[in-house]
């Protein structure tokens, strides 16, 4: 099929083509600039190096977080994944313990589990892209001796937080949230990444943040905190350059190894002066992804999901699952939006996909039988909407997506069922 062609058949009226680069991550705000520029002209872009904590980025950083979220403690770190690592240490995590996590998550969330020394227990997932609730307390039950539970909010999705809480303290279980795709989401009026003892979140730049890398762990717990800066990095007294710190993390000195996860003055100018206008995009997020999902729940092969009772969003992208196509029709709407320049990807259709269980091959849960969740990714479609599209994009792609749709169903025969 030639691009002509795949555009003659998804429009009216002639080619019609998606003009904007959705590979293009979200706009630094202006500000951060001169923060960068004032950190390299004085060379000390190691948070440590500067004489006072308010004088730092990274010490200012963790404090407008906390109070962002309203939570006591927030630690900046070099990543989400070294968030989740050092958090898992931090509650007690050791080797050989189990941690149930969803099915549907990032390979890095397991990695970490396996990097903390422990072994990953994979959990069902809805084809809403959260956390089946039967099958959660089924291996809670199935493994007494599991540890954590560390619940992904995967491309934002938020579980019914009032069942996990309830199942997780019936069960003894230590709640973490990989808030990582969800700042600035909330279920009950309550941040995500807040509801268990630790919060894990990524300034990675496809996230909410976008500081290139770069994560936070988030907690109320005045232990849990002074293990994290020690395990993060600080050493002798550098613990003392931090605002939001524990008296406690005196008693950890010495005592813990230190695995240098700190994030940098740099990272931190980047991030700052995108705290205060998290709210502002994610109204922006919501109304685009509310508008596209009127569109394409038109046509009968598209479901996007209802979103969790409780729940307010800030979807910088938005997952909707295939209904009754072929694999091979699959991949045919795939490559004739990748001609209309519209990028979408089906989890569960190529090869090597990060986000698909049975592609983690370093630990034995990539084996699992999870045949609800392995359903769901095998149609389940990702796209990303950045910050900068307008109605008229969201009307336009969402269009062309139904139309294409329209084409792979109408004009080619059944050859292959989707698996």
């Amino acid at each position: 099929m030639t691009n002509n062609e795949s555009s003659l058949l998804v429009a009216e009226g002639g080619k019609r083509t998606f003009h904007k680069d959705l590979t293009v991550p979200d706009p630094i705000p202006a500000p951060a600039f001169g923060r960068v520029e004032k950190i390299l002209q004085s060379a000390r872009l190691f948070r440590y190096s500067g004489p006072t904590a308010e004088e730092s980025e990274t010490a200012m950083l963790e404090k407008e977080f906390a109070e962002y979220l309203g939570v006591k403690y927030a630690l900046a770190v070099s990543s989400c994944s070294s968030a989740i690592f050092v958090g898992l240490l931090s509650v007690g995590i050791e080797k050989g313990d189990k941690v149930l996590l969803p099915a549907f998550t990032f390979t890095a969330v397991p990695s970490s589990i396996v990097h903390a020394g422990a072994e990953p227990v994979l959990v069902e997932c809805d084809d809403n892209y959260c956390i089946n609730i039967a099958d959660l307390e089924r291996k809670m039950i199935e493994h007494p001796d599991a540890k954590v539970f560390l619940l992904s909010h995967m491309r934002g999705h938020v579980s019914d937080m009032g069942r996990v809480v309830e199942l997780c303290e019936k069960h003894n279980v230590i709640l973490m949230e990989d808030a990582a795709h969800s700042l600035g989401n909330r279920w009950g009026g309550q941040h995500s990444g807040t509801f268990g003892k630790i919060g894990c979140f990524s300034f990675q730049s496809t996230k909410m943040i976008n500081a290139g890398e770069g994560g936070m762990l988030a907690t109320d717990d005045d232990d849990i905190i002074a293990r994290a800066i020690i395990y993060s990095g600080a050493y002798e007294k550098t613990w003392a350059k931090h605002i939001t710190v524990s008296e406690k993390v005196a008693e950890y000195q010495n005592q813990l190894p230190a695995y240098n996860v700190r994030m940098s003055e740099v990272t931190a100018a980047i991030a700052r002066p995108q705290i205060p206008i998290i709210e502002q995009k994610g109204a922006r997020f919501r109304h685009n992804y509310f508008r596209l999902a009127n569109i394409l729940n038109r046509s009968p092969h598209i479901d996007v999901p209802e979103r969790v009772e409780n729940e307010v969003p800030v979807p910088n992208s938005i997952q909707f699952n295939l209904r009754g196509m072929t694999r091979e029709r699959i991949r045919r709407f795939v490559d004739t939006m990748g001609q209309e320049g519209i990028k979408i990807a089906v989890f569960g259709l190529g090869e090597d996909n990060a986000r698909c269980f049975w592609n983690w091959r370093y630990t034995d849960a990539s084996n699992d039988e999870l045949p609800q969740t392995e359903k769901m990714l095998r149609t389940a479609c990702d796209l990303r909407l950045p910050v900068y599209l307008d109605v008229e994009d969201i009307d336009t792609m969402g269009g062309l997506i139904v139309r294409a749709i329209d084409y792979v169903t109408t004009n080619m025969k059944n050859r292959q069922p989707a698996s």
